[in-house]
């Protein structure tokens, strides 16, 4: 146990909060005119940044906040916005509705509550409406400075194809990506393994784990996210569902981290798993009442601050038999009965669930869980040290899809393996007291 609990969450902490501790207050008079300009309260500029995938705790100054937002839209800055972009407020209408941003009966002005904001969705709608033609092709080349061939051999080299593409928005994304991508070269490779404390011989014993290597590898960037998915927790042995992990992921999405308490809760539980780290045992049995308290007690709070709560049950048969963090600690028999673990967020919704059966317990898995989730914290160092300029676009499949603005999902899985730490960690020493029995 000494090895499992603590390991990945304090290397990780100084990793997944934000650098700043400062943001608006809600009572700020600048914010409150702003608020009045708009004829919104703050609890609908809240919703509305959530949407946008913000969150109001990101802004340290109402200035800040207008640069990004832009000023409240109105009849009249419409008006020289359309004419800006060549529109009439019909095509507008027509695309923004076609792409799933509003409804017939809706104003634009009710959708859309900030200048920039809006533009911002013209620029992306109308790039994405202009399917790749000859001409079309031939004018986003003569802009770019680029001849087909060499167009033809960046998508070459990241192993795509112009037939991958089909609107010069996604075209315009992926050549941006790529073009501000780092070289891999000797340089930068040793710089990059610097960064993340790993030797070469580490990272391509790591590649060859996954039938991967060095070779396949063109830029630092998509090396790192390579080494990113190899390092974070393999969930599917759990059987976690895509919906289930998606629920986890929208879940993690809504919490507020840039919460400075929330920075706080989570430096605090770092300690105490340290010193529960340091805790010297082979046995829950060698282990005091107060110590396995601790344990109960910290998973608790973890959970607690992740807004999450867990539920244990044995079953069998059709039974099912309500079972406490507590018990689950001091058991050393799970008596012939599966473990039934259930995740829910405080509100009560159900995220997950998984069951933990006989044979589960008489293999490896948890050993297995245990040693990923070691490696989440270096994959959040890793995610921390190592960001493409730009983020990698992802392709529109459907009219109206939402591109994400905030980040890739990384942060979640790690959170979630965080959170999952001490459920790993206590079944494996529920599933060596079986054993032992």
């Amino acid at each position: 146990m000494k090895n499992i609990v603590p390991f990945a969450l304090a290397a990780s902490i100084a990793t997944v909060w934000p650098a700043s501790a400062f943001a608006i207050e809600r009572n700020d008079p600048a914010l409150e005119q702003y608020l009045n300009e708009a004829g919104i309260t703050v609890e609908e500029l809240e919703n509305y940044l959530d949407y946008e995938g913000y969150s109001l705790d990101e802004f340290d100054s109402v200035d800040e906040l207008r640069r990004e937002l832009g000023e409240p839209l109105t009849e009249e800055n419409l008006a020289q916005l359309l004419a800006k972009h060549g529109l009439t407020e019909q095509q507008l209408r027509q695309m923004l509705i076609d792409n799933g941003e509003m409804e017939e009966a809706q104003a634009i002005t009710d959708v859309f509550l900030f200048y920039n904001d809006l533009e911002e969705y013209i620029e992306l709608f109308k790039h994405y409406s202009v399917p790749i033609t000859d001409e079309t092709l031939a004018a986003f080349l003569n802009e770019r400075g680029m001849t087909k061939e060499e167009l033809i051999a960046l998508l070459d080299r990241h192993g795509e194809s112009l037939a991958d593409y089909h609107s010069i928005g996604e075209l315009k994304d992926i050549v941006d990506y790529y073009q501000n991508l780092t070289p891999l070269t000797e340089e930068t490779l040793n710089e990059f393994l610097r960064e993340i404390g790993m030797t070469k011989t580490q990272l391509e014993k790591l590649l060859s784990k996954n039938g991967d290597s060095l070779d396949h590898y063109a830029t630092v960037e998509e090396l790192s996210e390579a080494v990113i998915d190899y390092l974070l927790p393999d969930l599917d042995e759990l059987g976690l569902t895509d919906a289930e992990l998606e629920k986890l992921y929208t879940h993690f999405e809504s919490l507020n981290m840039e919460d400075p308490q929330f920075a706080k809760k989570m430096e605090e539980i770092g300690q105490r798993l340290e010193a529960i780290g340091a805790y010297d045992f082979t046995s829950m049995t060698e282990l005091s009442p107060t110590q396995i308290a601790e344990i109960a007690d910290v998973w608790t709070d973890l959970l607690s601050t992740f807004q999450l709560e867990a539920k244990f049950y044995l079953t069998k048969d059709g039974e099912k038999k309500p079972l406490s963090l507590s018990t689950l600690l001091t058991m050393e028999s799970a008596n012939g009965y599966d473990l039934l673990v259930e995740i829910y967020s405080t509100d009560g919704e159900r995220l997950a669930d998984f069951v933990v059966t006989e044979e589960m317990f008489a293999s490896d898995l948890f050993d297995e869980i245990g040693k990923d989730l070691q490696q989440g914290g270096q994959a959040a160092k890793i995610e921390k040290v190592v960001k493409p300029a730009t983020p990698k676009p992802l392709k529109r499949t459907e009219a109206g899809a939402k591109l994400p603005k905030t980040a890739s999902p990384y942060a979640a899985y790690i959170l979630f393996g965080l959170a999952f730490i001490g459920t790993g960690a206590f079944l494996v020493r529920f599933r060596q007291g079986a054993e032992a029995k």
